[in-house]
């Protein structure tokens, strides 16, 4: 498949790190104008640096996604400056391993700053990118979400649960709307399994007990290996392309053959 994405401008919430930043690197190489923001400096100075290597526009700005003042600015920033978004990438988000494992002993705050970061950010950017797309009768969106939402294990912390199954929610509500459906518009949500990212929960976890941590994947993952960033893109990629214009409303999961349900 040759994937083209020359002229098309990508927003990515929180593409700096991890999938975002595997989704970022992955448009930049099909030639798309790629924006994304961090509140990490040394982050930010990083991606900059890899999306200057490619022939494209690029913006990566400073902002915060529990600052609903901050995500306004940075969308009324990336619309000024590019006049359009034609794909948003919902990718910021977490909160899996916040709080305690003790719902009891897990303070109110925990739910509401996990859903507010998982959320927020979606409602805010879709809000604001989303009329462009109408009016160009083409667009895509996408979330990343997790198989979590809907295959909740005994240690699952239910207000990371929560939030995710909101963002599948979310996704599957506008999916139904033909105002932007029959304008060109998908609404998609990938929901990955374990994924590795450095400086993450799997990288602590390995560090900690290595064997522990290989024992763990042969007993819960058929491909026996954990994902990765780029496990995560590539779909993310072929999603927003003319070759999936078929799919939406869609809830993929990638995590290896760990779910149970279809």
């Amino acid at each position: 498949m040759n994937f083209n994405f020359k002229n098309k401008n990508v927003f990515i919430s929180g593409g700096t790190h991890g999938i975002g930043l595997s989704c970022a690197l992955s448009f930049a190489k099909y030639g798309a104008n790629v924006i994304t923001f961090s509140r990490d400096k040394k982050k930010i100075n990083n991606t900059k640096k890899l999306l200057g290597k490619f022939n494209i526009s690029s913006l990566v700005m400073n902002g915060d996604a529990l600052s609903e003042k901050s995500l306004k600015k940075v969308a009324q920033t990336v619309l000024k400056k590019f006049n359009k978004i034609d794909i948003l990438i919902n990718n910021v988000g977490g909160g899996g391993r916040w709080g305690n494992e003790s719902i009891f002993k897990t303070k109110k705050n925990v739910w509401d700053e996990v859903y507010k970061k998982n959320i927020d950010p979606l409602i805010i950017f879709t809000n604001y990118f989303l009329p462009k797309m109408k009016k160009n009768k083409w667009g895509r969106i996408v979330t990343i979400s997790s198989n979590i939402a809907l295959e909740v294990k005994e240690d699952t912390r239910p207000w990371f649960s929560a939030a995710k199954s909101a963002q599948i929610s979310i996704m599957k509500s506008l999916s139904k709307k033909n105002e932007f459906v029959r304008n060109g518009i998908t609404f998609n949500t990938i929901s990955p399994g374990p994924i590795f990212i450095k400086n993450t929960g799997w990288d602590d976890f390995k560090k900690k007990n290595k064997r522990e941590y290989y024992r763990w994947i042969k007993a819960n993952i058929p491909q026996n290996r954990i994902g990765t960033p780029d496990d995560v893109s590539n779909i993310v990629t072929f999603i927003c392309s003319n070759y999936a214009s078929f799919v939406n409303g869609q809830n993929i999961k990638i995590d290896g053959g760990q779910s149970n349900s279809a």
